[in-house]
């Protein structure tokens, strides 16, 4: 057998277990160069499971995640997400470490992320002082601008889709709706109408920039929920920032980099509100 015989052989053992699927249906035991672990979560459209390279066979550590396509419906949604990896990196984002359409099972790779959803935040996280809601706030702006400076929109902000790291640097996911251009005239509605700007709830095909922003406008409205009743006095230059971001007219709303700029802003001047000198003996 030649070199180039034997190699494409192994590119066929690859693809075919990329693909590789039970007959009923369940999951996959592997993609691409990945082995699968247990799942994490499960959507209509997606699943997200642990997983680990195939040659880190006997390793205790699953690193990474891998979230499938669970039809064919799914699949431009991976396909975007391989797209933005590929296009884009910044700390605020995940990085796509790998990625196939090519299969059956259309999947991506992407760092594992300790943590919990800003939404489990809001939910049960307890209150929060001001200045740190204003920097999970700006951080997801950080990430927003990062995407439209590079021609993207998110289309699917919302406190379920930021990762809250143990450390409180925050990530923005899931990238399925993810757009780079302009969308076609008859787009359909895709994101969650919670969170969506007026504009897009009557024409789909509205969505823009300016559309992620008043997304992240609402969330910062709903930390602000989360906010002691003590710090009421401080609230007044951060309400109207949120009005900036919520604004029904699209074309007055403030963009991503001067949210960033404005909460950067807000968090140094609430913060001193939470630094009390220490007392020194005399």
């Amino acid at each position: 057998m030649t070199r180039e015989a034997s190699h494409n052989n192994r590119e066929r053992s690859r693809r075919a277990a990329t693909t590789r699927h039970n007959m009923d249906g369940q999951r996959p035991s592997q993609l691409g160069i990945w082995r699968l672990g247990t799942r994490i979560a499960s959507t209509d459209s997606y699943a997200l499971h642990h997983a680990q390279p195939c040659d880190a066979a006997g390793s205790p550590r699953w690193d990474y995640v891998a979230k499938s396509a669970k039809s064919s419906a799914a699949a431009p949604g991976i396909a975007q997400t391989i797209a933005l990896g590929a296009s884009l990196t910044h700390p605020n984002l995940t990085p796509i470490l790998d990625g196939s359409c090519a299969g059956n099972t259309a999947f991506a790779v992407m760092p594992y992320i300790e943590g919990q959803t800003m939404q489990w935040h809001l939910e049960r996280g307890g209150d929060q002082p001001l200045p740190v809601a204003l920097w999970l706030v700006r951080q997801t702006c950080q990430a927003l601008e990062a995407m439209h400076a590079s021609g993207w929109i998110h289309r699917d902000i919302k406190p379920e889709n930021i990762l809250v790291g143990n450390n409180g640097h925050v990530t923005v996911i899931d990238y399925a709706f993810a757009y780079q251009g302009v969308l076609p005239q008859q787009a359909n509605f895709q994101g969650t109408a919670q969170y969506a700007a007026p504009e897009i709830l009557q024409n789909a095909s509205a969505a823009s920039p300016a559309s992620d922003v008043f997304a992240a406008g609402r969330i910062l409205w709903n930390w602000l929920t989360k906010i002691p009743a003590a710090e009421d006095s401080l609230l007044v230059p951060v309400c109207a920032l949120v009005e900036q971001m919520v604004h029904e007219n699209q074309h007055r709303r403030i963009d991503a980099s001067g949210a960033v700029r404005a909460l950067l802003k807000l968090e140094i001047d609430t913060l001193g509100q939470h630094i009390v000198p220490e007392r020194r003996a005399a």
